[in-house]
C-alpha cells in the first residue's frame, strides 16, 4: 500500500514540476515581450510565474538558457502547427504555405513588435546561432514537402532579407503574399 502511495505522490511532484516549468516559461515570453532580452532579468521572471527567483535557479542556470528552451518549446509548437496543415486535404498548396508563413514569421513577429524593444528580441534570436539553426531546420522541414527542400531553404532565407529594415507589421505581410504568389500558381 506504501508503495502505490509514493507511486502517487512521485507522479504527483513531476506534474508539478512540469506545470511549474510552463508557468515559468510562460512569464519568460510575457517578460521578453514586455521587456526586451537585456532588460529582462530573473526577478522579473521569477515574479511573473509566482514563485521564488531561487526556485527559477533550479530550473535554468542563467537568462540565455531560459531564452534558449522558451524558444525551442515555441519552435516545437510551430513544427506540431505545421504538420497539422500539412496533413489536412481541405488546404490548397497555397493556403497551407500561407498558414505556415504565418505561425513561423508573421505571427511571432507581431508579438516582437508589440515589445518596446522589439530590436533588442530580434538581434538576440539572431545573435544565438544554435537557436537559429534549430529554427531553420524545422521551419525548412515545415514547407519542404510543400516546395521541396531546396526551395524551402531559399524560402527561410529569403526571411532574413524580408525582415531586414525591421517592417511594420503590414507590408511584412504584403511582401509575404508576394513570395507566396511568386512560389505557388494557383
Amino acid at each position: 500500500m506504501m508503495e502505490r502511495l509514493a507511486g502517487v505522490t512521485g507522479r504527483h511532484m513531476e506534474d508539478k514540476k512540469v506545470l511549474t516549468r510552463k508557468q515559468i516559461l510562460n512569464a519568460a515570453f510575457e517578460c521578453f515581450a514586455r521587456y526586451g532580452y537585456l532588460k529582462t532579468n530573473f526577478l522579473d521572471v521569477a515574479e511573473r510565474a509566482g514563485i521564488s527567483r531561487s526556485l527559477l535557479y533550479t530550473y535554468f542556470k542563467n537568462k540565455k538558457d531560459l531564452f534558449m528552451t522558451m524558444t525551442a518549446g515555441n519552435n516545437d509548437s510551430y513544427k506540431r502547427q505545421s504538420d497539422i496543415i500539412l496533413a489536412s486535404d481541405l488546404l490548397s498548396t497555397k493556403e497551407k504555405l500561407r498558414k505556415i508563413l504565418d505561425i513561423w514569421i508573421i505571427d511571432p513577429y507581431r508579438i516582437i513588435n508589440r515589445s518596446p524593444f522589439p530590436n533588442t528580441w530580434l538581434d538576440q534570436l539572431k545573435s544565438v546561432k544554435q537557436s537559429e539553426m534549430e529554427f531553420r531546420a524545422l521551419f525548412i522541414s515545415s514547407i519542404a514537402p510543400l516546395l521541396g527542400k531546396d526551395v524551402a531553404e531559399i524560402v527561410v532565407l529569403s526571411f532574413r532579407g524580408l525582415l531586414d529594415d525591421r517592417p511594420s507589421i503590414e507590408v511584412l505581410e504584403q511582401r509575404t503574399e508576394i513570395l507566396i504568389n511568386v512560389l505557388v500558381k494557383s
